[in-house]
C-alpha cells in the first residue's frame, strides 16, 4: 500500500486530495496546525491526523509522496505590511521545519503546491510594486520553493514544484464561487478588465493533475496546473451570467489589475507532455454544480 502525506489538510485542496488517496486504498498522513471539521469527519483506518508541531519520524517513514499544502494564510488579507511579511517569515520558517523533518523521516518525493502568484512577483523583474500583500506572499512561496528544490536533489529525493491556478468548487467560498454567489443574486458587479486573463481550474482538475505529478512528475521540474489555453475574465463572467440566466449589470474596467499574469513566460503544455493530464471538467458544469451547493447551503437566499 502507498504510503501519502499531506501537509495542510485541513484545507479545500488538501482536505480533497487526501479523500481522493484514501479513495484509492492508499495510507494517508494529514499534517495540519489543529483539527477542523474536514478531517474530523474521516473514519477511514487508513487516514492518520498529525499535528505540524508535534510531528513524528515513525509515522512519516517511508512515505511515498509529501504534498505541501501548509500554509497560513489568516493574514493574508491584512492592510498592514508589517504583519504581512512576519506572517510570511514565519511560514518560511514551518516549511522549511516541516519539509527538513520529512526529508529526516525517509520522504521519497516531496510535491511543493506553491501558487500562480510566484509568476506575477517573482518571474518579472520589472513587475508593478504597487501590491504589497501580494509580491510578500509571492516571494516568500518563491524562496520556499526554491531552497526545497535545492535542498530534495541535495539529499537524493525526488521533487516537483506546481505552480496551481485559482481553484474552486463547492464548499469553498473564495473568489470564483463569490461571482457566482453574486450573479445568482442579479447582484451588480464591479470588475477589472474584461480583456485580463485569468484561469480558474475545478477542484477536480487540480485533485487529478496533483496525482498525476505525484505518480509521473519528472525530477525537480516544475509544471503549471491548469488550462493549456487560457481565455479572458469577460468570457468566464459573461458566461456564468448566462448559463444561471442572470440580470446582474457587469461594470468591466472599475479596478485595474495591478500586476495579471503573464501566461507567455509559463509553459503551459509541460504538465500534459510529461504526465498525459490536461484539465477536463466542464465549465458550465461546474458552474451549475457549485449554484446547486449554495442553494443546499442556503446560501442564495439573502
Amino acid at each position: 500500500m502507498k504510503k501519502i502525506a499531506i501537509s495542510g489538510v485541513t484545507g479545500f485542496i488538501g482536505s480533497t486530495l487526501c479523500q481522493k488517496f484514501l479513495d484509492q486504498g492508499y495510507e494517508v498522513i494529514g499534517l495540519g496546525r489543529r483539527e477542523n471539521e474536514r478531517t474530523k469527519g474521516i473514519t477511514n483506518p487508513h487516514f492518520t491526523f498529525m499535528y505540524l508541531d508535534k510531528m513524528d519520524a515513525n509515522i512519516l517513514r517511508d512515505t511515498d509522496i509529501f504534498y505541501h499544502f501548509a500554509w497560513n494564510m489568516d493574514l493574508a488579507n491584512t492592510p498592514d505590511f508589517t504583519l504581512a511579511w512576519n506572517t510570511e517569515l514565519s511560514n518560511l520558517k514551518m516549511t522549511c521545519e516541516t519539509l527538513d523533518f520529512a526529508i529526516k523521516a525517509g520522504v521519497k518525493k516531496i510535491v511543493f503546491c506553491g501558487s500562480i502568484s510566484q509568476e506575477k512577483y517573482c518571474f518579472d523583474a520589472n513587475h508593478n510594486l504597487t501590491d504589497i500583500k501580494g509580491s510578500i506572499y509571492g516571494m516568500t512561496k518563491q524562496l520556499a520553493s526554491d531552497i526545497w528544490r535545492r535542498i530534495a536533489n541535495d539529499e537524493h529525493r525526488e521533487y516537483n514544484l506546481v505552480l496551481l491556478a485559482n481553484t474552486y468548487g463547492p464548499h469553498d467560498l473564495k473568489t470564483v464561487c463569490k461571482f457566482i454567489k453574486r450573479i445568482s443574486l442579479n447582484e451588480d458587479l464591479n470588475l477589472i478588465e474584461e480583456n485580463d486573463l485569468v484561469d480558474w481550474v475545478y477542484i477536480d482538475d487540480t485533485i487529478n493533475g496533483l496525482v498525476a505529478v505525484g505518480e509521473k512528475g519528472h525530477n525537480l521540474k516544475t509544471y503549471y496546473l491548469g488550462h493549456r489555453q487560457i481565455t479572458s475574465f469577460g468570457e468566464k463572467i459573461k458566461e456564468i451570467k448566462r448559463i444561471l440566466n442572470s440580470q446582474s449589470q457587469l461594470n468591466f474596467g472599475t479596478f485595474k489589475e495591478t500586476k495579471g499574469t503573464d501566461y507567455t513566460k509559463i509553459d503551459l503544455d509541460a504538465l500534459y507532455r510529461d504526465t498525459g493530464f490536461e484539465c477536463q471538467c466542464d465549465f458550465a458544469t461546474g458552474i451549475l454544480k457549485i449554484h446547486d451547493w449554495l442553494e443546499e447551503e442556503g446560501l442564495l437566499n439573502e
